[in-house]
């Protein structure tokens, strides 16, 4: 067996992290945003077989990368990815359970156009949950609290907050829902 490279065994940890957080059950429709690699869209996939699970990444390269780690999931049809900004990446009719995005820095960097399409495809009940990476003291706060305003004038509100020793930094997770919602 071939050991991971250190750098694939720290996304992983950084990532299995999120997943956690997310804890996707069986059947629920997860969008992924800013998937790079795939490590994410992987570990996702497993969880919610038969899925589906779509994944965009603004970065064609990245997507390219994702589908050759995902290969098997796209094949079967449990996997979808999409090479384009999520404000253009089409998602006119299809409505997700949860939405996820790991140091995407679009969620909490104004304008964030990208809540409105998060608010447009997520289910009533549904929730979204962010990864930061915490490289600095005040990063997840100041995260929390800029992600929080965004998303709040979309109609969400943060219903849970948490934070892993995940290596090389500490990753925050945030996770948002409607007032009312499951």
């Amino acid at each position: 067996m071939t050991a991971r490279p250190a750098s694939d065994r720290r996304a992983s940890d950084r990532l299995a992290s999120v997943a956690g957080a997310v804890a996707a059950r069986p059947g629920e429709r997860v969008l992924e945003v800013g998937c790079g690699a795939g490590v994410l869209v992987t570990l996702l996939a497993a969880a919610v077989d038969p899925g589906p699970v779509v994944a965009v990444d603004r970065s064609a390269r990245m997507v390219a990368a994702a589908s050759r780690r995902n290969r098997a999931a796209v094949e079967a049809g449990r996997v979808r990815l999409v090479a384009a900004p999520l404000v253009d990446a089409g998602l006119v009719e299809e409505r997700f359970d949860v939405v996820v995005a790991v140091d995407v820095r679009a969620f909490w960097t104004p304008p964030a156009p990208e809540w409105d399409v998060v608010a447009r495809v997520l289910v009533p009940d549904g929730r979204v949950v962010l990864g930061a990476s915490v490289m600095r003291a005040g990063d997840a706060g100041r995260v929390r609290a800029q992600a929080a305003r965004a998303a709040g004038e979309r109609g969400l509100a943060v219903t849970a907050t948490a934070q892993a020793d995940t290596v090389p930094f500490p990753t925050a997770t945030i996770e948002l829902r409607r007032p009312g919602g499951g």
